[in-house]
């Protein structure tokens, strides 16, 4: 059984040499495509042992990493960005040698952010690695996805992670992929699959176009028959209008996202912070507790844990004081602390409440710090 590695690459040069270090000894072949590099991309690939091969970029991601896994001549094969790194790179040749006969792809965990205490923030399962017997395709022209053409057993494998690791003083890419989406949503009639209408309602609201991205954000929620699409979807949907200041509206999209998934975090957390900006306390108490008392959603879709273990506490610890119970806010805003120890508004309430335990008494109508930097005069 052999195992080979599939890239798209452009102007990679400061980040590919550690992505293929990280995978070094790990597979049995290296194939990278190249897509246009001006720079010294493919001598590094070609100096690291890898099939170099170039491919006229079309504005088509998947037809590119097609493309890459054609050339793969191995049992199984698995896809990188140049700006990855692989940890557990080593477990890759044995869970792929000893997968049983049914198994056609193993997920990988995604990790696309950390704190500064190298906790992850932002992670999710990627289908990886597949059998290299064409019982997969490539679709999407940009956020594009592998798909199986027949059933089959996969494996998510927590032995093996991948890290996303983009070099900070390259460019972004702009409005590219907004601009792919929506010719394909204007050629299609506005007839786009649902997963690519949650992509362009995300590259919508990302570009300041928020009436747009709830027009098809709701499109989604409508057509899609993934409650984990669904929901996220609705949850962006509540976002906008808090965004846009149309708290009413926010409400009752989160309150939606709770008929898809009541079992989920993300909107009861949603709706402490819009009762946070009311400065109805005891809203916002309830709405976090709840929040707070669920798992993180098991998904194969993104996963922000800073939203379900830290962004709340600033809501929660303000709303327990105003409420009241000293105690417990000095406590949450010390558990914050514990997770982001350079937080300034944490650490301004650590005082605030502190002194405030301590002299048992508050003067009437006073703000902490914290407060009065996020929260804005009702109209």
């Amino acid at each position: 059984m052999t195992v080979a590695v599939a890239l798209i690459v452009k102007n990679e040069e400061l980040t590919l040499p550690r992505c293929l270090a990280s995978i070094e000894g790990a597979v049995d072949e290296i194939v990278v495509v190249d897509t246009g590099s001006e720079d010294r991309t493919k001598a590094i690939a070609a100096a690291h042992g890898a099939h170099v091969f170039d491919f006229a970029w079309r504005d088509d991601f998947a037809a590119a990493r097609q493309f890459a896994f054609d050339q793969a001549t191995t049992d199984w094969v698995f896809w990188l960005d140049a700006d990855d790194v692989v940890l557990g790179a080593e477990h890759i040749k044995p869970e792929t040698y000893a997968a049983p006969a049914d198994v056609h792809a193993f997920y990988w965990r995604y990790v696309l952010g950390r704190n500064t205490d190298g906790e992850p923030t932002f992670i999710y399962w990627r289908e990886r690695c597949v059998r290299n017997d064409g019982s997969h395709r490539w679709i999407g022209r940009v956020h594009e996805v592998l798909v199986p053409d027949a059933p089959g057993a996969t494996i998510r494998s927590e032995s093996v992670v991948v890290e996303h690791h983009p070099d900070p003083a390259r460019a972004g890419h702009s409005q590219r992929n907004l601009r792919i989406l929506d010719d394909e949503y204007r050629a299609t009639g506005g007839k786009l699959e649902p997963r690519m209408l949650f992509y362009l309602g995300r590259e919508l609201a990302d570009y300041g176009q928020p009436e747009r991205a709830v027009e098809v954000l709701a499109q989604c929620v409508r057509d899609s028959r993934w409650d984990d699409e669904r929901y996220l979807a609705q949850i962006r949907i509540a976002e906008l209008f808090r965004s846009t200041g149309e708290q009413e509206r926010a409400i009752d999209a989160y309150l939606d996202a709770l008929k898809i998934h009541p079992t989920w975090p993300d909107a009861y957390f949603g709706l402490a912070g819009l009762y946070y900006f009311r400065q109805d306390w005891p809203k916002v108490r309830h709405w976090a507790d709840v929040g707070r008392s669920l798992p993180p959603p098991q998904t194969l879709l993104f996963v922000n844990r800073r939203a379900h273990t830290y962004d709340w506490l600033i809501y929660y610890t303000n709303a327990l004081y105003h409420l009241g119970d000293l105690g417990a806010a000095l406590a949450w805003t010390r558990h914050a602390l514990d997770l982001s120890p350079d937080d300034q508004w944490h650490r301004y309430n650590l005082t605030y409440f502190q002194d405030a335990l301590a002299a048992r008494a508050l003067p009437a109508g006073v703000s902490s710090p914290a407060e009065e930097a996020l929260i804005t005069p009702a109209s």
